[in-house]
């Protein structure tokens, strides 16, 4: 997503990558339903908007597959799940982080590695953020098909064991893809239930990451 620096500029980057994923979701699903064209997003707004989207979620699985431990996974078939969606991922995730082997057979530490601290941030963010979303005041809740009166994410059950919060992480990455395809309508009627999940994480993520600003701007005066 960034470069992360270690104070409150990065709940700054954090929830600004959140909020204009949201208001960008928010302005395609209340304008875009009532045309037949296909809106792709081709603009460089919203390619830029679905990139920081991507590389912030990009961030939150690196932290994912770095702090998981197997004491954490108890039924076997998600231990399965995590092998395959983690450990096989592990030589992408060496050459992210420039662990690879250099090519005089020497390890790459020699080169400026990557901190992972801001990976293990992101995710500690998106793991709040999820954990808030069933919580969410009404007052706080934009999206613009919910069926409920007042709106509330309450039936959004916070994941708990690793491989419901991959499960998670993997479905808001799919999302993404579907954004920028532009169907809106077929989202809407076919897929509501990971496009509210995935705009809700957004949603909780910016305010979260606006409270955790207004925290250290109060404690710095």
């Amino acid at each position: 997503m960034t470069l992360y620096s270690g104070d409150v500029t990065d709940f700054v980057a954090i929830g600004e990558v959140a909020d204009a994923t949201k208001k960008w979701l928010a302005m395609h699903l209340q304008t875009d339903l009532a045309s037949s064209q296909r809106p792709a997003a081709r603009d460089r707004v919203a390619l830029t908007i679905l990139r920081q989207a991507r590389d912030y979620l990009a961030d939150v699985r690196e932290g994912f597959v770095l702090s998981v431990r197997t004491g954490q996974v108890s039924d076997k078939s998600e231990i399965r799940y995590l092998l395959d969606r983690v450990l096989l991922d592990w030589d992408a995730l060496s050459r992210e982080l420039d662990l690879a082997l250099a090519d005089e057979g020497e390890m790459a530490y020699e080169q400026e590695l990557e901190q992972v601290r801001g990976q293990l941030l992101a995710f500690g963010m998106a793991i709040v953020a999820l954990a808030a979303l069933p919580r969410l005041p009404a007052e706080a809740i934009t999206f613009p098909h919910s069926y409920n009166r007042p709106p509330t994410y309450a039936d959004i059950a916070a994941p708990v064991t690793p491989g419901e919060v991959l499960a998670r992480i993997e479905e808001m990455e799919g999302m993404l893809w579907q954004f920028a395809r532009g169907r809106w309508g077929e989202l809407v009627r076919r897929r509501y239930g990971p496009l509210r999940r995935t705009y809700g994480f957004f949603e909780s993520s910016a305010l979260l990451a606006g409270e955790q600003v207004r925290r250290f701007s109060a404690t710095s005066l």
